[in-house]
């Protein structure tokens, strides 16, 4: 028995060594990297990479969603690169800007497609031809990156101060930076280039270094890749007042369906009265309404007799005039009043009267 444990063991330790030398012959080491999406300001901020790699190089680089100049104090020699829609900047931001450009700033922008800005109007560079659509390869071979977009066209004067272009005068730029007064404005079909992963070609990095080439190293890069709308009660009292009219007229007539109906004064009845007499009132107008009140009416005539023969036995053998004149003695009436409430109505107002009189009669002792 010693000896076959002593087997088992050895085959045991035989076989995990050879699985362990299988695994070390066969097993190799390999780092892998596992590319995932963005997340944090590198999925909001699509000049997030520049932005980094500027700081890398020892270029001070800021990302913002604003022009406003607390956030933004403007310097002759800063760039400002705007990869929002151009068309929201108002006048005022505009000739701040454009009067910055002039002093020596750096403006890069793309021009909105089809519609005048107040930016580009306070530079007046743009020739109002259509544009059309075109793209142009940065590089060549497997490196190459394409810049695609809708073509521009520049007036005379800003075409003769263009110093780097990518297309020409007449058939239209997707990328022309010329000069205005003692700084520049480059103007791009596209920011595509300088967005998220396209900095990893080569191409693109050399296309962003020659974009900052006029102002780089001279001053503070701000890169806004999106721009802070109005306040929203602004933006309501401004582009929302047709909702807020349609609102207020829903609301008015929602008001006006729940409110209550005023009718004429009348004094309400006791509360602890009013499903009383609200039952009555509406099984009187029920009979009423099914025989003209003749039938009410006789009921009215049988109370008034059975009270008088209770209260009064010596009547029960009075019929006819003799019981008309009885009931007039009783009730302090004339006995023609009183033969006439006992006869049928012919109409609302016989109906009411007779019911009149015979409520007299029948509350009398």
């Amino acid at each position: 028995m010693r000896h076959r444990g002593l087997l088992i063991g050895v085959l045991v330790l035989l076989g995990a060594a050879v699985l362990t030398g299988l695994f070390l012959t066969m097993f190799e080491r390999r780092d892998v990297v596992q590319p995932t999406s963005p997340s944090g300001p590198a999925r909001a901020n699509p000049f997030f990479a520049l932005e980094q790699v500027l700081r890398d190089m020892g270029e001070p680089a800021a990302s913002l969603t604003t022009l406003d100049p607390v956030r933004m104090p403007l310097q002759p020699g800063d760039t400002v690169l705007v990869g929002a829609d151009v068309a929201r900047i108002d006048a005022e931001t505009a000739a701040r800007l454009a009067g910055w450009v002039r002093r020596g700033g750096h403006l890069l922008l793309v021009p909105p497609v089809g519609a005048r800005s107040p930016m580009l109007t306070a530079l007046n560079l743009l020739d109002a031809r259509p544009d059309t659509f075109g793209c142009s390869g940065l590089g060549d071979g497997t490196h190459a990156i394409r810049l695609c977009g809708m073509r521009f066209r520049l007036q005379a004067a800003a075409a003769q101060a263009v110093d780097a272009a990518i297309g020409n005068a007449d058939d239209g730029y997707l990328f022309a930076r010329t000069a205005v007064g003692r700084g520049h404005v480059s103007l791009l079909a596209s920011v595509a280039p300088l967005q998220r992963l396209a900095l990893k070609q080569v191409e693109a990095q050399r296309f962003a270094w020659r974009l900052l080439a006029p102002n780089r190293g001279r001053g503070q890069i701000y890169l806004v890749h999106a721009l802070d709308g109005q306040p929203f009660l602004q933006l309501l009292a401004t582009r929302g007042w047709p909702a807020l009219l349609a609102l207020a007229l829903l609301l008015a007539g929602w008001m006006a369906m729940r409110g209550a109906r005023f009718g004429p004064l009348m004094p309400a009845p006791s509360p602890h009265r009013r499903a009383l007499l609200e039952h009555v009132q509406a099984a009187g107008e029920f009979l009423y309404r099914r025989d003209g009140g003749r039938s009410l009416h006789q009921l009215a005539a049988q109370a008034v007799l059975e009270r008088l023969r209770r209260r009064d036995p010596g009547s029960v053998r009075l019929s006819g005039e003799a019981l008309y004149q009885r009931l007039a003695e009783r009730g302090g009436l004339d006995a023609a009043q009183v033969a006439q409430a006992f006869q049928s109505p012919a109409n609302a107002q016989a109906f009411r009267a007779s019911l009149i009189t015979l409520a007299r009669l029948g509350s009398r002792p």
